[in-house]
């Protein structure tokens, strides 16, 4: 591995390196599937109100948040706060 790539997942977390990020992500997808399955049935038996169609909402959008935390995220950009460095 050159020192290129070494700098670079230095400043990744755990969590977002291969292939955690894949298994993450696939967790993720997975639950969304789930949710969504489940608040469908809810919305179909006429239980839990406004939840269920929340949930079909959610659902899929905390996964998607996720998927790119974990592989689309460049945690090497400037985060807010911090001062330039020279």
């Amino acid at each position: 591995m050159d020192p290129e790539e070494e700098a670079q997942l230095s400043s990744r977390p755990w969590s977002a390196r291969r292939p955690q990020s894949l298994l993450f992500s696939l967790i993720f997808i997975v639950l969304a599937v789930a949710l969504v399955w489940q608040a469908f049935d809810y919305i179909g038996r006429g239980l839990g109100g406004v939840v269920p169609y929340l949930i079909v909402v959610g659902g899929p959008a905390i996964a998607a948040y996720y998927v790119w935390y974990f592989n689309l995220r460049n945690f090497d950009a400037e985060q807010p706060g911090q001062t330039p460095s020279t």
